[in-house]
Protein backbone atom coordinates (compact mmCIF):
# COMPACT_ATOMS: atom_id res chain seq x y z
CA UNK A 1 0.00 0.00 0.00
CA UNK A 2 1.19 3.50 -0.86
CA UNK A 3 0.69 6.40 1.49
CA UNK A 4 1.61 10.05 0.92
CA UNK A 5 2.80 11.73 4.11
CA UNK A 6 3.12 15.50 4.15
CA UNK A 7 6.78 16.35 4.75
CA UNK A 8 7.96 18.96 7.22
CA UNK A 9 11.35 20.59 7.78
CA UNK A 10 12.13 17.75 10.20
CA UNK A 11 12.39 15.44 7.16
CA UNK A 12 15.18 17.52 5.59
CA UNK A 13 17.78 14.79 6.16
CA UNK A 14 15.51 12.06 4.72
CA UNK A 15 14.71 14.19 1.65
CA UNK A 16 18.44 14.82 1.15
CA UNK A 17 19.17 11.10 1.48
CA UNK A 18 16.51 10.24 -1.11
CA UNK A 19 17.65 12.99 -3.52
CA UNK A 20 21.30 12.01 -3.27
CA UNK A 21 20.58 8.33 -3.88
CA UNK A 22 18.11 9.00 -6.69
CA UNK A 23 20.10 11.61 -8.63
CA UNK A 24 23.39 9.73 -8.26
CA UNK A 25 21.78 6.44 -9.32
CA UNK A 26 20.31 8.06 -12.43
CA UNK A 27 23.58 9.81 -13.30
CA UNK A 28 25.63 6.63 -12.82
CA UNK A 29 23.17 4.70 -15.00
CA UNK A 30 23.97 6.96 -17.96
CA UNK A 31 27.57 8.05 -17.30
CA UNK A 32 29.20 5.18 -15.41
CA UNK A 33 29.24 3.77 -11.90
CA UNK A 34 31.33 6.52 -10.31
CA UNK A 35 29.43 9.44 -11.86
CA UNK A 36 27.45 11.67 -9.51
CA UNK A 37 25.39 14.75 -10.29
CA UNK A 38 22.20 16.58 -9.46
CA UNK A 39 20.84 20.06 -8.98
CA UNK A 40 22.82 22.47 -6.85
CA UNK A 41 22.52 21.59 -3.16
CA UNK A 42 20.98 18.16 -3.71
CA UNK A 43 23.50 16.32 -1.55
CA UNK A 44 24.35 18.87 1.16
CA UNK A 45 20.86 19.53 2.51
CA UNK A 46 20.44 23.05 1.16
CA UNK A 47 18.08 22.03 -1.66
CA UNK A 48 15.92 19.97 0.72
CA UNK A 49 15.69 22.94 3.07
CA UNK A 50 14.72 25.20 0.18
CA UNK A 51 12.03 22.76 -0.98
CA UNK A 52 10.58 22.25 2.48
CA UNK A 53 10.40 25.97 3.29
CA UNK A 54 8.96 27.10 -0.07
CA UNK A 55 5.42 28.34 0.57
CA UNK A 56 4.24 27.55 -2.98
CA UNK A 57 5.38 23.91 -2.89
CA UNK A 58 3.96 20.83 -1.28
CA UNK A 59 6.19 17.86 -0.49
CA UNK A 60 5.14 14.36 0.44
CA UNK A 61 7.16 11.39 1.54
CA UNK A 62 6.11 8.27 -0.33
CA UNK A 63 5.59 5.38 2.05
CA UNK A 64 5.34 1.89 0.59
CA UNK A 65 4.41 -0.97 2.90
CA UNK A 66 5.47 1.17 5.86
CA UNK A 67 8.89 2.07 4.44
CA UNK A 68 9.90 5.49 3.06
CA UNK A 69 10.49 4.88 -0.64
CA UNK A 70 10.82 8.41 -2.01
CA UNK A 71 9.30 11.86 -2.14
CA UNK A 72 7.37 14.11 -4.48
CA UNK A 73 7.30 17.92 -4.56
CA UNK A 74 4.82 19.93 -6.59
CA UNK A 75 4.11 23.61 -7.04
CA UNK A 76 0.31 23.68 -6.84
CA UNK A 77 0.13 27.24 -8.18
CA UNK A 78 1.94 26.42 -11.43
CA UNK A 79 0.92 22.71 -11.38
CA UNK A 80 4.55 21.78 -11.81
CA UNK A 81 6.16 18.56 -10.66
CA UNK A 82 9.40 19.85 -9.18
CA UNK A 83 10.91 16.64 -7.78
CA UNK A 84 9.79 13.02 -8.01
CA UNK A 85 12.53 10.87 -6.50
CA UNK A 86 12.63 7.26 -5.38
CA UNK A 87 15.31 5.29 -3.61
CA UNK A 88 16.90 3.06 -6.30
CA UNK A 89 15.60 -0.06 -4.54
CA UNK A 90 12.03 1.00 -5.44
CA UNK A 91 12.58 1.90 -9.11
CA UNK A 92 10.86 -0.26 -11.77
CA UNK A 93 8.27 -1.70 -9.37
CA UNK A 94 5.26 0.36 -10.45
CA UNK A 95 5.53 2.58 -7.39
CA UNK A 96 5.97 5.79 -9.41
CA UNK A 97 2.85 5.11 -11.46
CA UNK A 98 0.79 4.27 -8.37
CA UNK A 99 2.06 7.42 -6.64
CA UNK A 100 1.12 9.57 -9.62
CA UNK A 101 -2.40 8.08 -9.62
CA UNK A 102 -2.74 9.15 -5.97
CA UNK A 103 -1.69 12.69 -6.91
CA UNK A 104 -4.29 12.84 -9.66
CA UNK A 105 -6.95 11.45 -7.30
CA UNK A 106 -6.07 14.22 -4.86
CA UNK A 107 -5.83 17.14 -7.31
CA UNK A 108 -7.95 15.88 -10.19
CA UNK A 109 -6.91 15.67 -13.81
CA UNK A 110 -5.42 19.02 -14.75
CA UNK A 111 -2.55 20.38 -16.82
CA UNK A 112 0.81 19.48 -15.24
CA UNK A 113 4.32 20.57 -16.16
CA UNK A 114 7.78 19.23 -15.42
CA UNK A 115 11.41 19.36 -16.47
CA UNK A 116 13.77 16.38 -16.62
CA UNK A 117 17.36 15.90 -17.84
CA UNK A 118 17.70 15.33 -21.57
CA UNK A 119 19.95 12.31 -21.00
CA UNK A 120 17.48 10.57 -18.68
CA UNK A 121 15.59 8.46 -21.19
CA UNK A 122 14.08 6.29 -18.43
CA UNK A 123 12.43 9.40 -16.99
CA UNK A 124 11.13 10.31 -20.45
CA UNK A 125 9.58 6.86 -20.87
CA UNK A 126 8.04 7.01 -17.39
CA UNK A 127 6.41 10.40 -17.91
CA UNK A 128 5.25 9.52 -21.40
CA UNK A 129 3.61 6.39 -19.94
CA UNK A 130 1.69 8.77 -17.65
CA UNK A 131 0.52 10.72 -20.74
CA UNK A 132 2.97 13.61 -20.47
CA UNK A 133 4.19 14.95 -23.84
CA UNK A 134 7.52 16.60 -24.57
CA UNK A 135 6.81 20.25 -25.40
CA UNK A 136 10.24 21.86 -25.39
CA UNK A 137 13.89 21.90 -24.44
CA UNK A 138 15.93 24.08 -22.12
CA UNK A 139 19.69 24.66 -22.29
CA UNK A 140 21.79 25.81 -19.35
CA UNK A 141 25.02 27.85 -19.35
CA UNK A 142 27.02 24.80 -18.20
CA UNK A 143 26.03 22.97 -21.39
CA UNK A 144 23.45 20.67 -19.87
CA UNK A 145 20.04 20.33 -21.44
CA UNK A 146 16.64 19.30 -20.15
CA UNK A 147 13.30 18.46 -21.70
CA UNK A 148 10.04 20.12 -20.77
CA UNK A 149 6.92 17.99 -20.48
CA UNK A 150 3.26 18.81 -20.15
CA UNK A 151 0.23 16.71 -19.32
CA UNK A 152 -3.02 18.08 -20.67
CA UNK A 153 -6.21 17.73 -18.68
CA UNK A 154 -8.55 15.05 -19.98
Amino acid sequence: MIELIEATIEEQEKITEIMTASFNYDTAFYFGKDATDGPEGYSDGSLATKILTDSTSQTWLISYQGEIAGFLTIDSQKWEVQYFCLFPLFINQGLGTKTWKKIEEHFGHRPWFLETPAYSTRNHAFYEKLDFAKVGEKEYPNGSKSFLYEKIRR
